[in-house]
């Protein structure tokens, strides 16, 4: 299993897939599955990529520098007239089922307001979804850990 998964990472890595594409589409053959309660083959591939290329992916420029994508979050919100747009369409990947992409605009929003209650509450929510979705172990744990973190944030915005 973890010679195919590896074999596999670097066959597209030097097909010139991106590490994104890859963590989605390796799959462990039937007669190699081993579950995934205790590790999952995607943060396989992930290491495995990383390990050979490096911090760099060869995205963007800005990932050679310090300044991190999250200093022009406020430039986002201002440019989406402010918090509520992005939490609403966070709302609506969620409706879909599509927790991570919600996750993705909400980490904007509570970037730049940490008490902001709609996105504290669709927060939760993401995260209850996908640990519905998951029998990995430390997957489970850290996205009950969060949901846990997200209400204990949310208790202090009642105050």
């Amino acid at each position: 299993a973890i010679v195919h998964v590896h074999d596999e990472t670097v066959r597209g890595m030097n097909e010139g897939r991106d590490v994104h594409t890859l963590m989605r589409e390796i799959r462990l053959p039937p007669e190699f599955e081993v579950g995934e309660g205790y590790g999952k083959v995607s943060w396989s591939v992930r290491a495995i990529w990383e390990h050979y290329a490096g911090w760099f992916h060869h995205r963007s420029t800005t990932e050679l520098y310090d300044e991190p994508q999250a200093s022009i979050h406020s430039d986002l919100l201002e440019l989406a007239g402010g918090t509520d747009p992005l939490v609403a369409r966070a709302r609506k990947h969620l409706a879909k089922g599509d927790a991570v992409k919600a996750l993705h605009l909400l980490d904007i929003v509570l970037g730049e307001e940490q008490g902001h209650r709609a996105a504290l509450e669709t927060a939760q929510q993401a995260h209850h979804l996908l640990v519905q979705d998951t029998d990995n172990f430390w997957l489970a744990s850290w996205l009950r850990n969060q949901g846990e973190q997200l209400g204990t944030r949310l208790q202090q915005t009642e105050g």
